[in-house]
């Protein structure tokens, strides 16, 4: 697995990819808060705030089947959540779409409401990620005054974290090429264990290796790029569209949907 994979879109050019790391950044921070604030009868404003980041994709032509694909990848988790709603919350409510009305439970619509600000969300973050390549994602963050440890945790977990679901892969396709009956439950879980501490001594190697390195280039914690950071007039009207959008779905859509 490359470490390019999850923003391997954001190399391309369009209006959206230039515009500023920063200010991309604290427009889906201000949209993912007032999606998670929105309470959990409102799942009709939920479609209406999700027209935003799709046409975002759109218009910076990342492909919505890759969006979605990624959305799935990370969905089993929020489905446990979600799904359990059902079952402690089961007061009867009424729910009305245009001239159709069912019956169904608080849980149930807690539930949906879950997994559309779920998918709402993840749109805007997969938008973000996918027209802003890391390192300058990276260097906006510690221009917006994020404590320098914590770029520099992200921008490790991010390039190596591949490499070392790579060995994984190599370890587990080692094992089954040497695999020649099945040896029991126990056997297999001892073996797995074994394989698990290989792991991670080989971990810790790389860890010693890559800090050795990096302290040999002059590494002094701070993230750089090629490409400055500078606001223009296209970074300015994206603010201003987002702010209407938001803003004007919470004020005057959200009073006539509820």
């Amino acid at each position: 697995m490359h470490h390019a994979y999850i923003d391997k879109f954001a190399y391309q050019d369009s209006a959206i990819h230039r515009l500023d790391s920063r200010v991309k950044f604290l427009v889906v921070l201000v949209f993912t808060a007032v999606v998670i604030s929105l309470p959990r009868t409102s799942l009709s404003i939920l479609v209406c705030y999700a027209i935003g980041p799709f046409a975002v994709l759109v218009w910076a032509g990342i492909p919505v089947r890759f969006a979605f694909k990624q959305i799935l990848l990370v969905s089993p988790f929020v489905l446990v959540l979600a799904l359990s709603c059902p079952l402690y919350d089961r007061t009867p409510v009424a729910v009305s779409f245009g001239p159709f009305l069912w019956r169904i439970t608080t849980g149930w619509m807690r539930c949906f409401t879950i997994l559309a600000k779920f998918v709402v969300t993840m749109l805007a973050l997969i938008a973000l990620v996918s027209t802003t390549r890391f390192n300058n994602l990276l260097a906006g963050l510690q221009r917006l005054g994020l404590p320098r440890l914590l770029i520099v945790q992200l921008g490790f977990l991010y390039r190596y974290i591949f490499v070392l679901i790579d060995r994984a892969h190599h370890i587990v396709r080692a094992r089954a090429g040497r695999k020649l009956r099945n040896l029991g439950f126990k056997t297999e879980l001892r073996t797995a264990a074994s394989m698990l501490g290989s792991l991670f001594i080989r971990s810790i190697d790389t860890a010693e290796h890559i800090s050795i390195a990096m302290q040999a280039r002059g590494f002094d914690g701070s993230w750089r790029t090629l490409w400055a950071l500078h606001t223009h007039q296209s970074d300015w009207l994206f603010v201003l569209g987002a702010a209407c959008y938001i803003s004007g779905l919470y004020i005057f859509i959200k009073p006539i949907l509820q």
